[in-house]
C-alpha cells in the first residue's frame, strides 16, 4: 500500500517539475517583444518548485514516519493477536480440561473406593502377617524343642555308650583283680602248705628220733596249731604210723 503511494506521489512530484520547466522557460518568438518587462517573476518558477519540493519533502517524511508507525503497529498488532492467540488457547485448554471436571470427580471417587479396598486389604495382610510370625516363632520354637531334644538324646547315647564302655572297662579290671587275688591267695597258700609240710615233716623226723613232738611258741599274731589245716592227703600220715 505505501510502496503505491509512493509511486503516485513520484509521478505527481515529475508532472509538477515538468510543467514548472515549462513556466521557467518559456518561449520568446522574434515576432514579439515584451512591452512590460517589469511585471515579470522570473523566480515564480523556482519558489512554485521550491513550494512542491517541500510539501513533496513533507509528504515523503510523514510517509516514511506513517511507514515506520505502520510497522509498529503491525508489530503491535502481531503481538495483541499471539497474546489474543494464547489467551484463546488458554482459555480453550480451561474449557476442556472442566469439562473433564466430572470426569476427574468420578477417576477420584474410583480411586478413593479403590483406596480403601486397599487399606482393607492393607489390614488383611497386616493381620495375616502377625499370624505367620506368630506361626514362624512357634515353628522356631519347636524346631529348637527338636533339636534340643536330638542334642539331648545324642547326649544320653554318648553317656551310655561311655557308661557301658566304662562298666565293661570296670569289669575287665574287676575280673583281673579278682584273677590276680587268686592267684596271689593261691601262690599264698601253697607257700604257706610247703612251710607247713616242711614243718611237719621235720617234726616227724623229731617224734621219730625222740618220741615226743616239741611245741613251738605260739605268735600272737599268727594262728595256732590246731587251727591250721593241712591240705595233705591223710593215707600218708596212716601208713606212717602204722609202720
Amino acid at each position: 500500500m505505501f510502496g503505491s503511494l509512493r509511486s503516485k506521489f513520484q509521478t505527481v512530484q515529475e508532472g509538477i517539475s515538468a510543467s514548472i520547466r515549462g513556466l521557467s522557460t518559456p518561449e520568446h518568438p522574434k515576432s514579439k517583444k515584451s512591452t512590460n518587462v517589469r511585471n515579470v517573476n522570473y523566480d515564480a518558477g523556482a519558489d512554485v518548485l521550491h513550494h512542491f519540493q517541500l510539501q513533496w519533502n513533507e509528504l515523503h517524511e510523514l510517509a516514511e514516519e506513517n511507514a515506520g508507525k505502520a510497522q509498529e503497529a503491525d508489530v503491535l498488532i502481531s503481538s495483541i493477536y499471539e497474546k489474543l492467540q494464547h489467551e484463546w488457547n488458554n482459555v480453550t485448554c480451561l474449557n476442556n480440561t472442566l469439562a473433564y471436571i466430572p470426569k476427574i470427580n468420578n477417576a477420584i471417587q474410583d480411586l478413593m473406593d479403590q483406596i480403601g479396598n486397599l487399606q482393607e486389604m492393607f489390614e488383611e495382610v497386616e493381620g495375616a502377617l502377625y499370624r505367620l510370625e506368630d506361626l514362624n516363632e512357634m515353628l522356631d520354637l519347636q524346631s529348637r524343642q527338636l533339636d534340643h531334644r536330638f542334642q539331648l538324646a545324642l547326649y544320653k547315647e554318648k553317656k551310655l555308650i561311655e557308661l557301658n564302655n566304662f562298666k565293661t572297662k570296670l569289669a575287665n579290671e574287676h575280673t583281673e583283680r579278682l584273677s590276680q587275688h587268686e592267684l596271689n591267695q593261691q601262690k599264698k597258700l601253697k607257700e604257706r602248705r610247703e612251710t607247713f609240710e616242711e614243718a611237719f615233716k621235720e617234726d616227724l623226723e623229731e617224734y621219730k628220733t625222740t618220741g615226743s613232738i616239741p611245741k613251738l611258741p605260739v605268735s600272737a599274731k599268727g594262728p595256732s596249731l590246731d587251727e591250721i589245716v593241712l591240705d595233705i592227703d591223710s593215707k600218708i600220715f596212716d601208713e606212717f604210723l602204722d609202720n
